[in-house]
């Protein structure tokens, strides 16, 4: 008897301490899109080459572009936090900070708005705010 009650504290123990030590997972990390390049190896005329790489420093702009701004409606406002839907099934967390620019100056943000919001990429998918510009906004 006292075998088992061992046994099973120290199962029950075990598997407490693993469940305490475990840290949150911050979801899986972006994957990077490859984008086409031309090997080193094969000779290309320089004009060639010059067009190649201003077309992939033109995609690589643009995903940095995209990735630190959305647009689309606001579904929810709260002091701080802002979602954005910015696509069908899609939407996006936005943080607001105190400086955050809200344009035109004065406006309020309510759900139902259509904003467009520059800022800084988070890890998690969300966008921390520095200016939302409210679209086609009337006093």
């Amino acid at each position: 008897m006292f075998m088992r009650f061992v046994a099973v504290l120290s199962l029950a123990l075990s598997c407490g301490v693993g469940a305490a030590s475990a840290q949150p997972y911050p979801g899986p990390a972006p994957t990077p899109v490859s984008l086409p390049t031309v090997s080193p190896d094969i000779r290309v005329d320089p004009v060639t080459r010059s067009a190649i790489d201003l077309g992939i420093q033109i995609i690589r702009a643009q995903q940095w572009k995209y990735a630190n701004q959305a647009s689309g409606d606001v579904t929810y406002f709260r002091r701080y936090e802002m979602q954005v839907r910015t696509g069908r099934d899609s939407y996006r967390e936005v943080h607001l900070h105190q400086g955050t620019v809200i344009n035109p100056r004065g406006a309020s943000l309510q759900p139902g708005q259509r904003v467009e919001v520059g800022g800084d990429a988070q890890y998690d998918g969300s966008l921390n705010a520095n200016v939302i510009t409210i679209v086609g906004y009337s006093r």
